[in-house]
């Protein structure tokens, strides 16, 4: 069977994480953190540079394994608890555009995946589980797989300053939280080695 690489890529304009998994095996999981940038063409820019550096590693690593390489991101959602955003879906889709297009630079298949699909199928289920730290309960249950799985290092976080309570858990003398987007994108690229795949090629 022909080796496979897939970039899994959980897009926001705050923070954008990007995993690359190789035969089902996590290789690199990090990301992009965009929120302190001026504006969203400024973060559209930043995260530009950094794919195109990602992907010319990928590149390198493709043309080592002679392996098949794709990128899945996660689907735009036209609502969110009932209502239509107009203004989101712009600026997601400009978001969207932008990995895409670099992604064609590099002759990358890239597909979009629902929320659900890779979190039931990876996870286990698309349903939020409640914590006393105050992690987004929507959040927690990825956060919790990829820990059970051996991948906490790649998505802890130590940088949470003395004064923040919320989100922050306090163990052993330490204070820490999780990277949710780094999670995030470790199960989308994860995803593209399950059976059954529920993706649509973008263009």
């Amino acid at each position: 069977m022909k080796n496979k690489i897939v970039i899994g890529i959980d897009q926001s304009y705050k923070d954008t994480g990007i995993s690359i998994s190789m035969n089902g095996k996590l290789k690199m999981a990090k990301h992009v953190y965009l929120e302190k940038c001026k504006n969203n063409s400024e973060r559209r820019g930043m995260l530009q540079k950094r794919l195109f550096d990602i992907f010319s590693s990928v590149h390198l690593l493709k043309e080592d394994y002679d392996a098949d390489v794709i990128v899945i991101i996660e689907r735009i959602r036209l609502q969110s608890q009932g209502f239509i955003n107009i203004d989101y879906i712009k600026s997601i889709g400009a978001l969207n555009a932008l990995i895409v297009d670099t992604a064609f630079t590099f002759d990358y298949p890239i597909y979009s995946v629902d929320t659900r699909a890779w979190k039931s199928s990876v996870v286990g289920n698309s349903k939020g589980k409640s914590n006393k730290y105050g992690i987004d309960p929507k959040k927690w249950p990825t956060i919790l797989w990829c820990v059970s799985k051996g991948y906490k290092k790649y998505i802890i976080n130590y940088d949470v300053g003395k004064r923040k309570s919320k989100g922050i858990i306090e163990k052993n003398g330490e204070r820490y939280t999780y990277n949710d987007n780094i999670a995030d994108s470790i199960c989308i690229s994860l995803y593209g080695f399950t059976n059954n795949q529920l993706l649509k090629e973008e263009h």
